[in-house]
């Protein structure tokens, strides 16, 4: 079992597993084997799309990390080159050295940019025939936590580099004959025992730098941080130290400009290394995951994903994490659906699997795919069961598969005609015509292209190339030119019709005699030919046979799950405890008969009257009304009575063994009603046990005005059902 450290006071959350003391495991199957769509799911259909949201998950998470790091790649690079250059780039003829701090706006990247330039940094070495390697830079963190006062930032930052071997030795310090751990000369003593240890003593130009990242710059204290700089500018560049400060908040207004006096930025060589604009890191994880040519995903996600993640991130957190979230969410609650299990590939690995699988007697599955296999036509004419016990599995799988390589086929073309108008537009705007860009964002545009509602959009750029002079005009078709000739080969093949008007034009408007009339007609042509290709690509992904299974069209996200109504699920969960229950118990009750309030949980009895009263509730007259309403279940309360059976008679011992007398006491169970004396003490026990969880939950507040009442402290509850 894991140890848990509650002491740790770096960890915000502690998770306790939970570990049943008798080694129950029923609770845990049922949990494993619940089914959203239990009616229509196959047997083991929970496993089945689990195993197909991890690979399709997967391959999105991958394809999403490739893009956030290439996002990380510049930034990276330049404050490596910051930290390399900080002592080496300065001005000529300053009165004193300045302290090198480079400020990283991180809020889009996140903590893994640092992570990333921390690893980069460390990474960098050289290698000596004496020594191997020999490390260039050194790297400590402080948090706004080590920061509280002076004292414990000095002493976070000595012993972030103090705490590192020297020459691959742990050196003992003496606490009596050392210096205190949070003075700075005790750093300038280890800095020259690496030095010396080295065999080398570092030039100014170019020392080994002590590089500091703060993080979360603007939680940190002001005066504290005043104080730090201070200290450090004192011992450059003896002692080559260059901080990193991680901000969240834009460059422009600069935080470190508007919060810090000029007697401490005068002390500072301040570079600013900004991250991508959160807008645009966002577009470009849309646009390379689920409408680039070179990538297709397993599930696409529909225009309600899109709209929900673009309003969390601007309006909430514009973290890349936040966004990869979004999108597992997403994928989570699209494997929802029974018949997700064909998003990856058919999940039987022979047919024999298959046929005995779809047959199960106590499933639907199969009635709910031929369903939606028919046409509209043909659902009021035909039994689907009767007519699928004529054919064979295999068909049906073959039929899944030509469906899914129909809608595979729509979504490649929807996104090379997407991809072909954002260069149209894009290439109109380097032209200087702004109306190119319409009234819509990309994700706007991304929506209307999945719902087939662009073509207004290509219509009007259509109209724009037919007003192009030839030259330009020539500009644009040999730039489309490149882009078809980039797409994969197979995509390539269905887009031929497009290549060869393109290349049709191209041939025209090069032609040496072409006259300004001809170029005209090639315009109006093209523009034509244009607003055809638009129309016939730019459609709905939702009109193909078993769209939903690799779509997520209109299905809304699941916002409950990272915004959830606290108060409404615990009102919910006092006034309807029936539920909440687990499957099995929830199958055998009645929910009429739970209507009755004695039936309820001595929480939600309580919690009852709790709605009825005023603002101040007088406890003795609140637990006279429990009384009453649980008076009925004393009927129904019975207790074992043990009591002593006569016992048997000593059997005879054998011979040459110790003689001892064996007896039994067997208890017989009678059950019986509790007293009157116990039935009371059991009814003040449950409703001090009831009335202390509401108090946990925050429902009511003791006042010293009157010893026998509490307050309630909500006020406007829901009107019960």
């Amino acid at each position: 079992m894991t140890i848990v450290n509650l002491d740790d006071v770096k960890q915000t959350v502690v998770c306790i597993p939970y570990a049943d003391p008798e080694g129950e495991d029923e609770d845990v199957d049922k949990i494993a084997t619940y089914q959203l769509f239990q009616h229509r799911d196959l047997p083991d259909g929970y496993q089945l799309r689990l195993n197909a949201y991890r690979v399709a998950w997967s391959k999105c998470l991958s394809r999403i990390q490739e893009i956030i790091h290439t996002l990380h790649t510049p930034v990276i690079d330049n404050v490596v080159e910051l930290v390399k250059s900080a002592y080496s780039d300065t001005l000529p003829g300053l009165p004193y050295y300045e302290l090198p701090v480079i400020t990283v706006t991180a809020s889009t990247l996140g903590s893994t940019l640092l992570e990333q330039i921390t690893s980069r940094l460390e990474g960098d070495s050289s290698v000596d025939g004496l020594f191997e390697t020999l490390n260039e830079t050194y790297v400590t963190h402080l948090f706004p936590t080590d920061c509280s006062t002076i004292m414990s930032a000095m002493k976070s930052l000595v012993a972030g580099f103090l705490t590192r071997p020297l020459n691959n030795e742990n050196v003992k310090r003496k606490v009596g004959t050392s210096l205190a751990a949070f003075d700075i000369k005790l750093l300038q003593a280890w800095y020259d025992a690496i030095s010396e240890s080295h065999g080398e003593t570092f030039s100014t130009d170019d020392p080994v730098q002590l590089v500091v990242v703060l993080h979360d710059f603007e939680q940190l204290e002001p005066t504290v941080v005043q104080d730090i700089f201070e200290i450090c500018s004192l011992h450059i560049p003896a002692l080559p130290l260059v901080f990193i400060l991680s901000l969240s908040s834009p460059s422009s207004p600069s935080f470190l400009h508007s919060t810090y006096p000029r007697s401490c930025l005068s002390l500072l060589h301040v570079r600013n290394c900004d991250s991508p604009p959160a807008e645009d890191a966002l577009h470009e994880i849309l646009m390379k995951t689920f409408f680039d040519v070179d990538f297709e995903p397993d599930v696409m996600i529909g225009p309600s994903s899109i709209d929900f993640l673009v309003e969390l991130f601007t309006r909430h957190n514009t973290s890349l994490d936040s966004v990869a979230s979004i999108l597992q969410l997403t994928h989570m609650k699209h494997f929802e659906e029974p018949l997700s299990v064909f998003a990856i590939q058919s999940p039987f690995t022979t047919i024999e699997e298959a046929t005995m699988t779809l047959h199960h007697p106590s499933s639907a599955f199969l009635e709910s795919i031929l369903a939606r296999m028919q046409c509209p036509d043909e659902i009021s004419l035909i039994n689907h069961v009767d007519r699928w016990r004529d054919e064979s599995v295999s068909s049906l799988l073959e039929s899944i598969d030509t469906a899914h390589l129909n809608f595979r086929k729509r979504a490649r073309l929807m996104r090379v005609a997407f991809q072909l108008y954002r260069s149209i537009q894009q290439f109109l705007l380097r032209q200087g015509h702004k109306t190119a860009q319409g009234e819509r964002n990309l994700p706007e545009m991304m929506c209307a292209a999945m719902k087939g509602t662009l073509v207004r959009e290509g219509k009007y750029l259509s109209m724009m190339v037919k007003k192009l002079p030839s030259s330009i005009l020539l500009a644009l078709l040999e730039e489309l030119e490149d882009f078809l000739q980039s797409i994969p080969e197979d995509i390539r093949l269905d887009e031929e019709d497009i290549r060869s008007q393109n290349d049709t034009a191209i041939e025209a408007l090069r032609a040496s005699d072409i006259s300004p009339e001809d170029a005209s007609k090639v315009a109006d042509l093209f523009g034509d030919w244009l607003t055809s290709y638009f129309q016939r690509r730019l459609v709905s992904l939702d009109e193909t046979t078993l769209w939903d299974i690799w779509y997520t069209g209109s299905t809304p996200f699941p916002s409950e799950l990272i915004n959830p109504s606290v108060r409404a699920t615990i009102f919910s969960g006092l006034l309807y405890p029936q539920d909440y229950l687990t499957l099995e118990s929830a199958n055998g009750l009645n929910k009429t008969h739970l209507a009755d309030l004695s039936e309820l949980s001595d929480t939600s009895i309580l919690f009852s009257g709790y709605l009825e009263s005023g603002k101040m509730i007088n406890v003795y007259d609140w637990f006279e009304s429990f009384s009453a309403t649980v008076e009925n279940q004393k009927s129904r309360v019975k207790r074992p009575l043990p009591t002593p059976t006569t016992r048997r008679p000593p059997s005879t011992p054998s011979k040459g063994k110790s003689r001892h007398r064996q007896t039994t006491n067997d208890v017989v169970e009678e059950l019986v009603e509790p007293t009157e004396e116990e039935w009371k003490m059991e009814v003040q026990a449950r409703f001090v046990r009831a009335l202390h969880e509401l108090d946990y939950l925050g429902f009511i507040k003791h006042t010293g005005r009157k010893a026998d009442h509490v307050m309630k402290t909500v006020f406007e509850p829901p009107e019960p059902e």
